[in-house]
């Protein structure tokens, strides 16, 4: 009988471990993975959306990639705008002599995809040209059909059709002394090139010139206004005699259909133009203040 209790006894001592070893039905099971991603205690945890730390040796190479760009750039915008090439052509390709100013200049000349898919196979269209003293980027300029344009890069030339050519366009802002200005009110002003413009105002300039009346050729019939000049006229001056009828390089203004902007804000004017036309712009404003 005491053998029977002491068994019995024994029994519900080992079900009794075995129920607190087990876990209770509801309660959750963590496994050897979940046991892992635990932080520690006084373990700082670490964000995982927080952005690694900037690299200083790749952001100075941005930098100096950034600088020689620059660098190439100004390099080339020198070169065309002061070096004269000697050029003798006779019925030659307009893409070998384009590729002679290139190795002349010591820049490259890129040709955009988008002339072949306008139908210019510029390696099949001919020009002569004989001229010595001009400009490279006149005479590239006088080279390219008129359906094409160009614009200039860090170290290169980019050839390509006239309207890709002018984009980007730049965002130039300009001030106006309207108190000092005075605009003539021309009745039948003579059709002529901005070069003319700038070359009577640099006259002017000299002391050689007489006002503003003289620099706009004012032979015609004209009529002075008594009252100072406006925005609204200053904005029809520039859009007179800066315009792409008169040099391609000059991107049209937008109530002709192009993309090029101007308006009057706070006493500046807001130009939006190519390389070429903010200096026709600057230097047309130039001459009347």
């Amino acid at each position: 009988m005491k053998r029977t209790l002491l068994a019995a006894l024994g029994l519900v001592v080992a079900m009794a471990g075995l129920a607190l070893a087990l876990p209770a039905k509801d309660s959750p099971v963590a496994g050897p993975e979940s046991a892992a991603v635990l932080p520690k205690a006084n373990e700082t945890v670490k964000d995982a959306s927080a952005k690694p730390a900037a690299d200083p040796a790749a952001a100075r190479k941005a930098r100096e990639e950034a600088a020689r760009q620059q660098q190439d750039f100004a390099r080339t915008r020198r070169t065309l705008t002061t070096g004269r090439p000697r050029l003798a052509f006779e019925n030659v390709a307009i893409k070998d002599v384009l590729n002679y100013l290139a190795s002349m200049g010591r820049f490259s000349i890129v040709y955009d995809q988008a002339l072949e898919e306008a139908g210019m196979d510029l390696a099949a269209r001919t020009v002569s040209i004989h001229a010595s003293g001009m400009k490279y980027e006149d005479a590239i300029n006088l080279i390219l059909p008129r359906e094409c344009g160009y614009r200039i890069g860090p170290g290169y030339v980019l050839v390509t059709t006239l309207e890709k050519s002018y984009l980007p366009l730049r965002t130039g802002i300009y001030s106006v002394e309207l108190a000092m200005a005075e605009i003539p009110n021309f009745t039948d002003a003579p059709r002529f090139e901005i070069s003319s413009v700038t070359q009577a105002a640099s006259s002017a300039a000299g002391g050689g010139g007489g006002g503003v009346g003289e620099l706009f050729g004012a032979t015609k019939t004209q009529t002075e206004d008594p009252g100072r000049a406006t925005p609204e006229k200053i904005i029809e001056m520039v859009k007179k005699f800066v315009k792409n009828a008169n040099d391609r390089r000059i991107a049209p203004w937008d109530d002709e259909g192009g993309p090029a902007t101007i308006q009057y804000l706070g006493g500046k004017l807001v130009v939006s133009q190519t390389d070429h036309g903010h200096r026709a712009v600057a230097k047309l404003l130039a001459s009347i203040e």
